[in-house]
């Protein structure tokens, strides 16, 4: 991060050195990327705690009998645990069970539906201001919300819808950025840290929803959307200003800096190769990716988008404590995903194990884990701070999968590692709808201990497969598609590139 200068006086006799500090500019990609990353999923999950808030909780309550007949673990309702629920601020509405699991799910019409197209987009124009725009677009409609919840649930849908649109292309774009800037011995590093932007994002989001909602700044819980919303727009000022689309664009950066990029990266092509779509989804390694990332997000999104709710609901806690436990597994995730992606690089540099190896050791434990915790979740009864602490060790566990297969788009297939993540993270994200959907057909009879094990049985199980599917038929090795191979001629006077036939060959 320094630079030694040697400087002449004006005699020339002598010869000085001046230290003169040089902040690495990957690192500003880094920095702002993983901001990015906080920032476009604070403007999604906060909706989850939010609508303990929006809604009118008489409505999804039984009139008939005593509340302690319908509520599982009443001890922990007598010890007065949930006594902010008269004090949430801002208009409720009368909606069911149903009509909450539509609302949250609708997010992920629009996101599902701009990723292939944002994998393509940031391979044929770049990735930085598609994600800068598409995150600033999250951000606009973010802030639309309380409106569009006041014209009706119609109107809150498509608003949601639309914000998940803005939102999809942000992760391919991202991964783009990676597969241009990071060096292979960084990249685990690299692709975690932004990435972990996501748990610490739901870090911020949640308790500061939950405070938000029970206070009057800006009406309540309207002021959770205005809040992130309004960060989202400050933080797109930022990245238009301070991130390049490619490191020999940078006008600020050293040759020292440049060089390590460009020495330790895949090449790119300036002339962009066409997709070879029919390989991609003939590739064995390809679709236990797919799969893998599936798994991943089917257990991730259901805690994620269900957590406040069974925390509320089961565990009885008030909003404000449900916004902090809710958090505290995904402080738990960040800070074992950036442990995890030092390791997995140190193993890279050391050579000790295989790229593929390094990768399926990380994706195990990342979903191995978490199953087991939900296991021990199962037979817990009711006991909070037992749960909380299994959510959390899982949730630790689940941090060792941006090391595994979150950044394995990049490696096997470093060209085209904004459509591949597209790819996965489209088929993934149908979880985003499918998750709520499972947990209210299991809960249709009532919120309680047992329905919610049939859930968490479910999750366990699809970690368990999705990860024996990835360790047996993964991959993280370049793959023949993966790369537009340029054959250059060595001599001085022949200067064109030549680029094989049907862009398929090996690297």
């Amino acid at each position: 991060m320094q630079n030694v200068k040697e400087i002449q006086n004006s005699k020339g006799f002598e010869s000085k050195k001046m230290i003169t500090f040089y902040f690495p500019r990957r690192y500003v990609l880094i920095i702002l990327g993983f901001l990015g990353m906080v920032s476009v999923y604070t403007m999604r999950v906060n909706l989850s705690v939010a609508l303990v808030a929006m809604v009118n909780q008489t409505t999804t309550s039984s009139s008939n009998g005593s509340l302690h007949e319908f509520v599982e673990c009443p001890n922990l309702l007598n010890a007065g645990t949930q006594t902010e629920s008269t004090q949430f601020k801002g208009t409720r509405y009368n909606w069911d069970s149903k009509v909450q699991g539509t609302i949250l799910g609708s997010f992920f019409y629009g996101y599902i539906l701009t990723q292939v197209p944002g994998g393509v987009l940031a391979e044929r124009f770049g990735g930085k201001w598609l994600f800068g725009v598409g995150t600033f677009i999250t951000a606009v409609f973010s802030i639309l919300t309380p409106l569009a919840a006041s014209l009706g649930t119609t109107a809150f849908i498509v608003v949601r819808v639309l914000e998940g649109i803005g939102e999809g292309v942000t992760f391919p774009a991202m991964n783009y950025l990676i597969s241009t800037w990071a060096p292979m011995t960084e990249r685990s590093r690299f692709s975690t840290i932004i990435f972990t932007g996501n748990p610490f994002g739901n870090v911020i989001a949640m308790p500061i929803s939950g405070l938000l909602s029970s206070a009057s700044f800006l009406g309540g819980w309207p002021a959770v959307f205005y809040v992130f919303g309004g960060l989202g727009c400050i933080w797109f000022v930022f990245w238009s200003f301070l991130v390049y689309e490619t490191p020999d664009r940078h006008p600020t950066i050293s040759k020292e800096e440049l060089f390590l990029i460009e020495q330790n990266n895949d090449e790119k092509l300036k002339q962009k190769p066409a997709v070879p779509w029919r390989d991609i989804f003939t590739s064995i390694p390809m679709w236990a990716l797919i799969i893998a990332h599936t798994g991943h997000n089917f257990g991730y999104y259901l805690l994620m988008t269900e957590m406040p709710t069974y925390l509320n609901n089961i565990l009885h806690f008030d909003l404000k404590s449900n916004g902090f436990l809710s958090a505290i597994p995904y402080i738990a995730q960040g800070a074992a995903a950036w442990v995890a992606s030092f390791i997995a690089d140190r193993l890279r540099v050391s050579e000790t194990m295989s790229i593929t190896s390094i990768r399926k050791l990380f994706q195990i434990i990342g979903v191995f884990g978490p199953a087991c915790c939900l296991l021990l979740i199962n037979i817990s009864g009711c006991r909070p701070q037992l749960i909380v602490a299994l959510l959390t060790l899982g949730m630790g566990f689940n941090g060792c999968i941006y090391s595994g297969f979150n950044v394995t788009h990049v490696d096997m297939c470093p060209d085209f590692a904004g459509t591949a993540f597209a790819i996965t993270n489209a088929v993934a994200n149908l979880m985003g709808i499918i998750g709520p959907l499972v947990v209210g057909y299991f809960t249709a009879t009532g919120s309680t201990i047992h329905n919610w094990s049939e859930v968490f049985y479910t999750a366990a199980a699809v970690y368990f497969v999705s990860g024996a599917i990835f360790a047996i038929f993964g991959s993280a090795e370049v793959q023949q598609w993966g790369t537009a191979t340029v054959e250059v001629k060595e001599e001085k006077n022949e200067k064109k590139l030549s680029i094989i036939p049907d862009v398929i060959c090996s690297h």
